[in-house]
């Protein structure tokens, strides 16, 4: 989160300003926040069933960033009452063991016991949980990160059961590679018991991107006009990719410098420039831009401004590709000087942004039209009359806007290039 005063007595500004409870882009998993997507909700239905119904083993597994430790919480919320749970994050496995974890957060006793002596007084818990109307679930979260000796400790878990019923319900979280591991022979056993598999994605429209954003303003009592407008949602879905942690952190940071200029409305500029103040790449791992729904960011792929030339010969010159086509510069002959005033009073022509756009889009991703038309804005100038004289200004400008150094100095010898292609001809 981006840090907006240092004093103390500002402290909460942040909230304030824009009339929030709380944060509303937090990465902590509130179960207050959970978007009920059918996604996640599809989700929710399969684990409630998974542990009410006594299936034993469940795997949840999803991206990094999908929401998959948000779903647990809610799991468990809402089944709080009838069930208790244990919650374990891999990365909490010591040599304690799995069991060993098991027992202590149950609050047995497992000193000075061997592993079969524990799960003994493990089973005798469980059947007295079931007699009295209660079930045991065990969350694995990050499981991604056992060991293979910890895997295989969850075979003897799972082998704890009456001739009805599992005992103890087990649900796995990972990331994706869990289920790739799991598909290797020696963990066939395990594979074998897994009675539920739900896989969990990122967003994928600007929809469900401005769905999500809009819920989680609604949990934190805000009821104002409208903050993200519809650019900035598609800029905050393009940078993020649909990754719900990823929203959070580029919507909060966003809003922060919003605050910083003392405006209400985030901009689709502002968050290009929290992204890359996050170092979150234009275009990395994002959906494809081809989308189907309404809405959806579209980049238009405008002619180019001379699909063809003619050189001094007479023969044609396809330019059409803007990454490989060459320039023909005109002789020194067939050049008409023109004068510091004419300069200042001829206009660049619509298509020469079209062109501009197409480059740029190419070197930074589908948000350069909006980096373009707030650097002419930032020049004191409109797309309908911008002047000659400051286009090396507006190149400039907009070349500092894109990350990678390779694509910024071809973005740069194209556009001065075809900036030398705009002298006037003599008629």
């Amino acid at each position: 989160m981006i840090e907006l005063l240092s004093s103390q007595e500002d402290e909460g500004t942040f909230e304030s300003y824009f009339g929030f409870r709380e944060t509303p882009f937090g990465v902590t998993p509130d179960p207050r926040f959970f978007y009920s997507h059918p996604l996640y909700l599809e989700g929710l239905a399969a684990l409630v069933y998974g542990i009410k119904a006594k299936k034993g083993l469940m795997l949840l597994t999803g991206e990094v960033g999908t929401g998959k430790t948000i779903l647990l919480r809610k799991l468990m919320r809402q089944l709080e009452t009838t069930v208790q749970f244990v919650f374990i994050s891999s990365s909490h496995i010591t040599s304690y063991g799995l069991v060993e974890l098991l027992i202590q957060d149950l609050g047995l006793v497992n000193k000075e016991k061997n592993r079969l002596e524990m799960i003994h007084e493990l089973n005798e818990h469980l059947l007295q949980q079931l007699k009295r109307g209660h079930t045991v679930a065990l969350l694995i979260d990050e499981g991604q990160n056992l060991s293979d000796d910890a895997l295989e400790g969850l075979c003897s878990l799972s082998n704890l059961e009456t001739e009805e019923e599992k005992l103890l319900q087990i649900v796995l979280v990972g990331q994706p590679e869990l289920a790739t591991r799991l598909t290797k022979s020696s963990f066939r056993r395990i594979k074998q018991r897994i009675a539920i598999h739900h896989r969990l994605q990122s967003l994928q429209t600007v929809g469900e991107v401005e769905d999500y954003i809009r819920h989680r303003l609604r949990v934190v009592g805000y009821d104002g006009p409208e903050i993200f407008n519809r650019e900035a949602i598609e800029a905050v879905w393009y940078y993020s990719a649909g990754t719900p942690r990823l929203i959070n952190i580029v919507c909060d940071s966003a809003l922060a410098m919003t605050c910083q200029t003392f405006k209400k409305k985030v901009s689709a500029y502002t968050v290009m420039k929290a992204a890359s103040a996050l170092l979150l790449e234009r275009g990395h791992e994002a959906p494809k831009l081809g989308v189907t729904e309404v809405g959806a960011p579209r980049v238009k792929t405008p002619a180019r401004i001379h699909p063809k030339r003619t050189d001094s010969n007479g023969t044609e010159v396809n330019t059409e590709d803007p990454l490989q086509s060459p320039v023909v510069r005109l002789d020194a002959t067939d050049q008409v000087p023109i004068s510091e005033m004419e300069a200042n009073t001829t206009v660049v022509c619509a298509q020469f942004f079209d062109y501009m756009t197409r480059i740029a889009t190419a070197a930074m991703g589908p948000m350069a039209h909006l980096v373009l038309r707030d650097q002419i804005a930032a020049l004191g100038e409109s797309r309908d009359a911008f002047p000659r004289i400051k286009l090396r200004q507006l190149v400039d400008l907009v070349s500092r806007e894109i990350l990678n150094e390779t694509m910024r100095d071809r973005f740069q010898n194209m556009m001065f290039q075809e900036m030398d292609a705009l002298q006037p001809l003599r008629v």
